[in-house]
């Protein structure tokens, strides 16, 4: 049985939301209004980083208030999309409900911006769940660097030891496996043998119960 000594993280974009359509179209509308060229391949290349590491490689800048002003027009093309038909994933918001009844602790650890957070939060009720939310914006560097687990696990009181992330992103297992911590990857139907590394490879979280994780972390 769990303890008070254990707790998942989650991620957020990919894991609890399908999100991957409405950051490709936010990308796409922000690459069209300032005349850049980015592919379907560039924006895969990327997902779960941050934005202030993924600007720099497709937009001609260096400057830090560019990078930023760019980020924040992503953003907010992302949240009009998503504000408007934020669906959860199959099986996450089970898993989130199960967990917190047989007394788990429970934290997200994004990339994403607080702003983007707090939308899904609210939007999808997850507030009950959850006892921390770790932003990108928190941490140092962002996935595949373990920063943003290892603040998500201070958050919660926990050793990264006894810590289990879920993730869809290679950025995201490997950033898992430099914290020290177990992990699920969730395919959602898009196999990627880069996600092997993980503790366990699902197509979907209907195929993980509360009992999964505590075999996985015993």
């Amino acid at each position: 049985m769990p303890t008070i000594s254990h707790g998942v993280i989650w991620d957020l974009d990919g894991v609890i939301i399908d999100s991957a359509a409405a950051h490709w179209q936010s990308w796409q509308h922000l690459a069209t209004e300032t005349g850049v060229t980015l592919t379907e391949a560039n924006f895969r290349a990327t997902f779960g980083m941050r934005n202030a590491d993924i600007i720099p490689r497709y937009w001609p800048t260096t400057s830090a208030a560019e990078v930023q002003r760019l980020a924040d027009r992503k953003e907010a093309l992302y949240r009009d999309i998503v504000r408007a038909d934020a669906q959860a994933l199959p099986g996450a918001l089970d898993l989130l409900r199960d967990l917190h009844t047989a007394g788990w602790h429970q934290a997200l650890g994004s990339s994403a911006p607080l702003e983007n957070i707090r939308l899904i939060i609210d939007v999808l009720a997850l507030g009950g769940y959850l006892d921390a939310a770790v932003s990108g914006e928190d941490a140092e560097q962002g996935k595949p660097a373990p920063d943003i687990f290892l603040a998500a696990a201070r958050a919660l009181g926990l050793a990264p030891a006894n810590c289990l992330v879920i993730e869809d992103a290679v950025h995201g297992v490997q950033a898992a496996r430099a914290a020290g911590m177990r992990c699920i990857a969730v395919t959602n139907g898009h196999p990627n043998r880069e996600l092997a590394i993980a503790d366990r490879v699902v197509t979907s979280l209907t195929e993980v119960s509360v009992a999964t994780i505590t075999e996985i972390l015993s």
